[in-house]
């Protein structure tokens, strides 16, 4: 059986639930940088992410796509549009290949409706999920870069981090315009504040990859 991390959707539902779950809908695979929700458009079925990264993008009012936050496999995407059936309130594209499975809405929210011990784990996957961007927003807009990166490092790290022999390895392949777009900083002032942690021990670069040498450093400049 495919293992998902601890704290996702699928690893924490009844095993009936979960193969209830997982036989519905259409197993589909995505390439990375192929679109599995677009903003604004219509559709409303759900996807469960079997495996793979994808990114959650939201446009500003001038048209840029902002970096919001990271999904993984085990976790569901796509379900506020299948609960409330209005147009998708963000874009979800994949990082790298994908494998997922698409829920039409009316399956879905039968499956809710006939599984009450899963209707409330995908509820509180929703919360949780609401909490974390509502977290996200304070610490974009209100920190300095340097503890802007140091925080969203901090949770990358605990969400996708591995340990490896430097320290702890993230696991998703973000570029550094991506990274940028997550702290909401431009690309210079990415760029000093990874040169400062870098000069400070704590982070180690690699392409479209990071380590945290030094976690415990890494929080305390986190925290100012």
């Amino acid at each position: 059986m495919t293992s998902w991390p601890p704290g996702t959707l699928l690893p924490g539902l009844d095993p009936a639930d979960r193969q209830a779950l997982l036989a519905m809908g259409t197993r589909r695979a995505f390439p990375a940088g192929d679109t599995l929700i677009s903003e604004g458009s219509p559709g409303t079925d759900a996807f469960v992410l079997l495996d793979g990264y994808v990114k959650v993008l939201c446009n500003t009012p001038d048209g840029r796509a902002v970096l919001v936050s990271i999904r993984i496999g085990g976790e569901i995407v796509g379900e506020l549009a299948a609960l409330d059936h209005q147009p998708r309130s963000a874009s979800v594209v994949a990082l790298t290949s994908v494998t997922a499975r698409a829920l039409p809405r009316d399956a879905f929210l039968r499956f809710m409706d006939e599984r009450p011990g899963a209707a409330a784990a995908i509820r509180r996957a929703v919360v949780a999920e609401l909490r974390q961007a509502t977290r996200y927003r304070v610490v974009v807009g209100g920190a300095p870069v340097g503890v802007r990166l140091a925080l969203v490092l901090d949770q990358l790290a605990e969400s996708f981090g591995r340990p490896c022999a430097e320290g702890v390895r993230i696991e998703v392949p973000l570029s550094q315009p991506e990274l940028a777009s997550l702290i909401g900083a431009s690309e210079p002032s990415l760029h000093r504040a990874l040169s400062e942690l870098r000069a400070r021990q704590v982070v180690a670069t690699r392409y479209r990859r990071l380590i945290v040498l030094d976690l415990a450093g890494l929080r305390a400049y986190a925290g100012g």
